[in-house]
């Protein structure tokens, strides 16, 4: 273990208790909430009042989840989080996930230039269309990589911060749901920009682990501060890791963070078994405190390669 997984480990074991943990690397799908009486948690609404016909993923299908479905989400509220919050959070990530081979709700998403031309897709290979008026593919043959340069589509970094948020909301236990009434009205929140609440530390922790699938299934995690903890912390943090990505927030608006008011909060990032096991993580600090649309934003992704072959694509027979 290397001295900074070290610390990591340390500091979360004198702040915090493991209050929920989730590996979705099993064959059963696990179930939360009452089946029977389902009642919608995010708006308050019975099956008297509301329809819970369709699969609520606790953890969004797009980054791989298939087993953890919730019980307690209505088919209004799943409908709302998809399109004002998670549809951000999969245009932020929409290159990561497409070179990671992240598959999505059916597939693996392609992506697309804002110009609609150079585009990425994958099925059984990888296929690169790249136009010299969008390209978006640079290859470094000396140094054996590949960098792939493209602009986001439009996302609203808050409505990504939420997204994470609302994960960790899904996955809480109900005795600790009280204590997070205004975050369930902060992500309830039809209007991004027009929000009583005025949040300027959300940071998200991204960490980005090189390889094949490094985190090979979905895993969440829930940690509560503890009664004696030593440090300036947040009462609740949440990790979720998938593919090669790893996301860790504190969920904001608690009732038992009023101390905190005015201070500032320390973090630091949950160790991961591959930090223990010695593997280096890339790692950075996201601000996602912005309610404005952020447009023509560039991400670029490099990837290795070991050698380059080059291939007649002339038809025979022509």
């Amino acid at each position: 273990m290397t001295e900074q997984a070290k610390y990591m480990l340390e500091f979360l074991v004198r702040n915090y208790d493991n209050l929920v943990t989730y590996h979705l690397n099993q064959d059963d799908k696990i179930y939360l909430g009452d089946k029977e009486n389902k009642v919608c948690r995010f708006c308050g609404k019975d099956k008297t009042e509301t329809s819970f016909s369709n699969v609520s993923h606790a953890i969004p299908e797009l980054i791989g989840n298939k087993k953890l479905i919730a019980h307690y989400e209505c088919d209004v509220c799943n409908e709302k989080f998809s399109k004002m919050l998670e549809s951000h959070f999969g245009n932020y990530m929409n290159l990561w996930h497409t070179i990671a081979q992240v598959k999505g709700k059916r597939k693996i998403p392609s992506f697309k230039t804002v110009n609609d031309k150079s585009r990425i897709d994958i099925k059984d290979t990888v296929k690169i269309e790249d136009y010299q008026d969008d390209s978006i593919v640079k290859i470094d043959e000396e140094n054996k990589t590949i960098s792939i340069t493209a602009k986001r589509r439009s996302y609203v970094p808050i409505a990504v911060y939420k997204t994470l948020t609302k994960m960790a909301l899904t996955i809480m236990p109900e005795d600790e749901l009280s204590k997070f009434k205004n975050t369930m009205a902060w992500i309830n929140e039809e209007d991004h920009s027009n929000s009583p609440y005025e949040l300027k530390q959300l940071k998200v922790l991204f960490s980005f682990a090189p390889g094949i699938r490094p985190f090979p299934f979905v895993s969440c995690m829930l940690f509560k501060r503890k009664p004696d903890n030593v440090d300036t912390v947040p009462y609740m943090q949440f990790l979720v890791a998938y593919s090669n990505f790893a996301f860790q927030i504190f969920i904001p608006l608690c009732i038992e963070d009023k101390t905190l008011q005015g201070s500032e909060i320390k973090m630091t990032y949950v160790p991961t078994p591959l930090d223990i096991n010695g593997a280096k993580l890339t790692r950075r600090q996201l601000d996602m405190h912005s309610k404005e649309k952020l447009k023509d934003e560039e991400e670029t992704v490099t990837i290795g390669f070991n050698e380059m072959i080059e291939q007649d694509l002339t038809d025979n027979n022509e």
